[in-house]
């Protein structure tokens, strides 16, 4: 079973072209839905094999490694870093530094990021090709050349414009930041520390491998990257399906296309190449500071774009969304360009103390060995020049076959991974991994997946309330897909929902932590267990103030609180709270230790609050409180939750109703509390109606999409496509350019975590007419949760409680009978999370854009 992945939207790649029956499950009829796909098989590309990027050139190396001229007067070298499979001191290294211990970095990244993480398979190649013997150390060096750059690292391109030439690659004249890796024995270590490019040069006869031979000829775990002001030209969402629903039809999607975007990307670009075992390579490109600067959809078979469809029109085509007539090519393009902007100015931090405006904009995995090597080469040629349309390509025709030259992890638009953004231009390296894992004071608070991930949030938090009292909720939508590398198909595409409320009181009455107890154990343990809380907790109740009852000769009432504190210690008294949390425990057989314990904290906070008294006239005697309530709802758990009727949520909600608002001294059997439940209904009238159509609304949205993505075998049955859809929406603008510039691209599981979000804001919106005690928040909330499984779901308690006295306020009951703060978790056993990484999930969800 692969790793459950917790804590908005992200895409990553993966390759399908098998059919399958998981869009059965799913509600929405998908027939009506248009198809307009082209087959990349079908592609010519000859246009892009002809072009010659050119790798470094011989000239390029001799200026890199000569001792005099301009070029050699601007270098700037960083300290280098050595490491070896452990660490040692030496007397090579200036100022006594260590060689660091790669087998330290090894276990730390398989801890923190996971086997399949890159960082950690380059590594472990690093570490294994010393500890085979082949060398001794991998030296880590960084120079930055800043005059006498008069070496061509760009190359004019085609086919990414109007009918122009753009330049890609790096701007003539500018800065140039690189870094290499390179495996050295013991007897060449020194010359590698003080001369690198000499003694990389002397060793190999390169220090940037000037034809795919040379790239052969790297060692395992060696890497180049290189850094400047530039441009990088792309074809944008090629093989993804893309979705595009009508504003004004039905909940799901109109329409699914192949589609492809031409764009240049300008900014602080880099490539970055390492070698792994066998025949593999990896080139990851990024953009710091980026901004795309032109974007023009393909409507025609050229430049690695397969634009037109088997009926010889383009896929692209004018349609009818709306009630009118609308370029897909338009809403296309714009969709990307504002999707692919958004992205590159994405900036958040990390948790490690580090962060990065660097985004990855895509990752090639080449196989040497495997395809046309011809082909194989240019692709990487271009690579390394920034044009990515002949890989992209040849990763999109090769779709259906077992084992493909090239892969591609990810893209700009089926966006990148966590941990790529939080090492930037490192990503490949080694020293800012030992940085964070070996130097970093502490622990990572958050697992990373494996494989490819990013996540996004949709986040709202509201705060609100009056005098005495507050309370406060949120709701966060979180989607992710995920790619292992090593295995195509193993594709998820999740969504999840957060959310939270708080209330907080002065002076807190009884009620206030019954409702919000109730209701959390009934949506944990069922009805059962609320019906034996009410049987020994409401025999509490009215024992207390039977023993203990309010003087009502006098003006005002008056209680005396030292008759509560004495019947404390009453063992008859102190029996049914035993008993009462015995027989509570007797029907939690089967869950979790968390669930129990959690189940068990409520129990004992409901009957000790039901053994001390608060007078309606005395709000003033009860203690500060506030009762905080978190669930996670994951993918499975909105699949079961969206699943449910109409008339399953109506039921959920009345029995939390009946909860909530009944006098717990008046309810002796579940009866009972279906009379004050109709007084509610009588009060709010049509409140649990509208509700129940409002969660009907959002489990029809949730589910249409749903439908949409996972019937993607079935809609394309046969046709190869990369396996991470995107859905495109708009509304209807006063003309066409208000209605192009109102579209959105979201992937299918932001989608749904949106349409999560929907869901409980529009139970929200119509909550606010049910008078049941509890804010709307909590009838938002609760009733939702006893129509999970227990074993999705996943809940949180907090209880803080302050029972100092006052000269006004005694409050020695609630210190006697032991109240204080408590917090406990429950997790179903089958919940399933989502890492985040190094990054902070709470900064995250702020920065969101």
């Amino acid at each position: 079973m692969k790793r459950p992945v917790l804590v908005l939207a992200l895409l990553a790649t993966a390759a399908c072209a098998s059919s399958s029956d998981d869009g059965e499950s799913a509600t929405q009829d998908l027939s009506s839905l248009k198809t307009y796909w082209a087959d990349a098989k079908k592609l010519d590309l000859s246009d892009l094999t002809r072009v010659a990027a050119g790798f470094a050139t011989g000239a390029l190396n001799d200026q890199l490694t000569a001792n005099v001229g301009p070029l050699s007067a601007g270098l700037q070298f960083e300290t280098p870093s050595v490491f070896a499979p452990r660490a040692e001191p030496s007397h090579i290294l200036p100022t006594g530094a260590q060689i660091k211990a790669l087998d330290t970095i090894v276990s730390g990244l398989a801890a923190q990021f996971g086997e399949t993480e890159l960082g950690t398979q380059v590594n472990k190649a690093r570490l294994a090709h010393l500890e085979n013997g082949a060398d001794d150390y991998f030296v880590e060096s960084a120079f930055t050349v800043k005059a006498g750059l008069d070496f061509p690292w760009s190359f004019p391109a085609s086919g990414l414009g109007e009918g122009a030439t753009t330049t890609l690659g790096f701007s003539a004249n500018g800065a140039l930041t690189s870094r290499i890796i390179m495996a050295s024995r013991s007897d060449g270590l020194e010359a590698m520390v003080k001369a690198p490019l000499v003694a990389l040069k002397g060793m190999r006869g390169f220090v940037y491998p000037r034809s795919i031979d040379d790239i052969r000829a790297l060692k395992p775990g060696e890497m180049f990257a290189l850094r400047g002001q530039g441009n990088l030209g792309a074809n944008f969402g090629v093989g993804a399906p893309v979705f595009v629903a009508d504003p004004l039809g039905p909940l799901g999607y109109s329409i699914v296309a192949s589609a492809g975007v031409a764009g240049v990307v300008s900014g602080q670009i880099d490539v970055q190449l390492v070698r792994l075992p066998g025949d593999e390579v990896v080139i990851d490109l990024g953009v710091t500071k980026g901004k795309g600067v032109s974007f023009h959809a393909g409507l025609r078979d050229a430049w690695g774009i397969k634009g037109l469809c088997d009926d010889g029109i383009a896929c692209l085509r004018p349609v009818q969304l709306a009630g009118k007539t609308i370029g897909l090519d338009r809403l296309v393009e714009k969709a990307i360009e504002k999707q692919l902007n958004k992205y590159l100015t994405f900036d958040v931090s990390a948790s490690a103390g580090t962060s990065s405006s660097r985004v990855s904009l895509s990752r090639f995995r080449i196989h040497l060995d495997r395809g046309d090597g011809l082909e194989n080469a240019k692709a990487v040629e271009q690579l390394l020049k920034f044009d990515l349309r002949l890989a992209q390509a040849l990763y999109n025709r090769d779709l259906a076959v077992a084992q493909p030259a090239i892969t591609a992890d990810f893209d700009a638009v089926r966006v990148a991974t966590t941990s790529t953004r939080n090492f930037g231009f490192e990503v490949l390296g080694m020293n800012v991994y030992h940085r964070a894992i070996v130097d970093r004071d502490g622990t990572f608070t958050l697992q990373t997946p494996d494989g490819a991930k990013s996540i996004l949030f949709d986040h709202l938090r509201k705060d609100e309330g009056w005098f005495q009292r507050k309370h406060v909720y949120a709701r966060t939508g979180v989607a992710a897909e995920t790619i292992d590398a090593q295995n195509r198909d193993a594709y998820e595409s999740q969504a999840h929902l957060f959310m939270e409320t708080v209330s907080a009181d002065d002076h807190v009455d009884n009620d206030f932590v019954q409702d919000n107890v109730d209701a959390l154990v009934r949506g944990l343990a069922g009805d059962a267990v609320v019906d034996l809380m009410d049987r020994y907790g409401n025999e509490i109740e009215r024992t207390l103030w039977k023993r203990c009852p309010v003087d009502e000769s006098s003006n005002p009432p008056s209680w005396r609180e030292d008759c509560n504190v004495k019947l404390l210690d009453d063992a008859s008294f102190l029996k049914l709270r035993s008993d009462g949390l015995a027989a509570v425990d007797a029907k939690l057989g089967g869950r979790t230790p968390d669930a129990r314990d959690l189940v068990r904290q409520a129990a004992e906070l409901r009957f000790k609050m039901q053994s001390v008294g608060v007078l309606s006239s005395q709000q003033t005697g009860g203690p500060e409180m506030s009762f905080a309530t978190n669930v996670h709802l994951d993918d499975a758990a909105l699949d079961a939750l969206t699943s449910r009727s109409k008339d399953d949520y109506a039921a959920s909600l009345r029995a939390f109703v009946g909860m909530v608002s009944s006098p717990r001294r008046d309810v002796r059997s579940a009866k009972d509390r279906d009379y004050f439940r109709k007084a509610v209904e009588n009060r709010s009238p049509g409140a649990v109606d509208r509700m129940a159509a409002q969660f009907e609304a959002g489990a029809k949205a949730y589910r249409a999409i749903l439908a949409a993505e996972k019937g993607l075998p079935r809609i394309l049955s046969g046709k190869a496509y990369v396996q991470s859809p995107v859905g495109i929406r708009f509304t209807v603008g006063r003309d066409e350019a208000s209605t192009i510039e109102s579209v959105v691209l979201r992937s299918t599981s932001h989608e749904r975590a949106l349409a999560a979000v929907g869901l409980f804001d529009g139970i929200l919106d119509a909550a606010g007419g049910l008078d049941a005690g509890l804010d709307p928040e909590h009838a938002t909330l609760y009733p939702l949760l006893p129509l999970v499984p227990a074993a999705s779901l996943e809940v949180a308690m907090n209880v803080t409680a302050k029972v100092e006295s006052s000269f006004f306020n005694p409050r020695k009951r609630f210190q006697k009978v032991g109240l204080s703060n408590l917090g406990a978790t429950a997790k179903g056993s089958d919940v399933a999370t989502i890492g985040a990484g190094m990054f902070d999930i709470k900064t995250i969800a702020a920065a969101s854009p």
